[in-house]
């Protein structure tokens, strides 16, 4: 008698579970070709000049940009020459318009481990110039806590973008891109790359 009731629960308990599987629907990852408003697109924002461009809230669906930063919630990295942090000092990293572009911890990981940290490899796979960071000492500075930062998608109007940027919050080559303020010394952690 004891198994038959065993049994029944069992039955019970994952009849349940299949229940609650079959009823949670994990939603789509949002595209950015389904996410532009007001007949905005890629071109438009990027035929305007690098000072005049707006906030990607103006031609960017909410959904996509709440999306994209919950990328960054386990937190935010990027690579810098040591000689850039001997120059300009560690106190408080980034671009003197309080802006300074990173990307998602976690792909920052994947990327290193598909690369095994060879420096050529790791330039193809963030649209870096062939050949500009080689035989340079790097870092890898990781922000625990971006949200602290204002961590945001860039508006391509930042200090740091260049002819590559592109509206939407990813490299060129994929990868999930932001911005966050200026990072005070204890608000981010240096390691050897």
């Amino acid at each position: 008698m004891k198994l038959s009731f065993m049994k029944s629960l069992l039955a019970v308990f994952l009849s349940a579970l299949a229940f609650a599987c079959t009823d949670h629907v994990v939603p789509q990852a949002p595209t950015l070709e389904e996410s532009w408003i007001n007949g905005w697109d890629s071109q438009k924002v990027l035929a305007l000049p690098k000072s005049q461009r707006p906030d990607p809230s103006v031609y960017l669906k909410g959904s996509y940009i709440t999306y994209q930063l919950s990328l960054f919630k386990n937190g935010a990295s990027y690579l810098v020459t040591k000689k850039a942090l001997d120059d300009f000092g560690r106190e408080l990293l980034g671009y003197p318009d309080n802006t300074q572009f990173v990307m998602a911890k976690q792909e920052m990981d994947a990327m290193l481990q598909k690369t095994a940290k060879n420096v050529a490899a790791i330039e193809v796979e963030l649209g870096i110039p062939a050949g500009s960071w080689q035989g340079k000492p790097l870092a890898r500075i990781d922000i625990p806590n971006p949200e602290e930062l204002h961590v945001r998608l860039p508006s391509g109007n930042e200090m740091g973008a260049n002819a590559l940027w592109l509206p939407g919050g990813h490299l060129p080559t994929g990868y999930s891109e932001a911005v966050v303020d200026r990072i005070p010394k204890g608000k981010y952690v240096e390691s050897d790359l």
